[in-house]
């Protein structure tokens, strides 16, 4: 079998020097955010890594991913953070990961009543 490629990607490292131009967005894994009726879900696309090599942490207002992807000659680290918004309830987290893709549910905190302060 030929090699089809003009330049092939592994041609003496050029692609890991070529990546240095692509700058800090380049390993930053594709995220998509959908609401639906209170609940909020975050994709994110991982193609290639393992579900054991995938960490989530809430922490506060923060939402942190770390993945790993490995393969036989190389090893490719993905790490990403988002900031939750006030109204979400971070309990209520929840995180699945199918066909590559990760998806992590957070739902709304439950909206505080009005109430009327009597006045003395």
């Amino acid at each position: 079998m030929y090699n089809t490629q003009i330049i092939p990607t592994r041609f003496f490292g050029l692609d890991r020097f070529m990546d240095a131009f692509n700058g800090d967005n380049a390993n930053l894994p594709r995220a998509a955010v959908v609401e639906k009726d209170g609940v909020y879900t975050l994709e994110i696309d991982l193609p290639g890594v393992k579900k054991e090599n995938i960490d989530v942490h809430v922490e506060g207002d923060s939402l942190s991913i770390k993945a790993v992807r490995k393969t036989e000659t190389s090893q490719a680290s993905y790490e990403r953070t988002f900031k939750l918004a006030k109204d979400l309830d971070p309990s209520t987290a929840e995180a699945a990961f199918e066909d590559g893709v990760l998806s992590f549910r957070l739902s709304k905190k439950p909206a505080e009543e009005k109430r009327k302060i009597a006045i003395k």
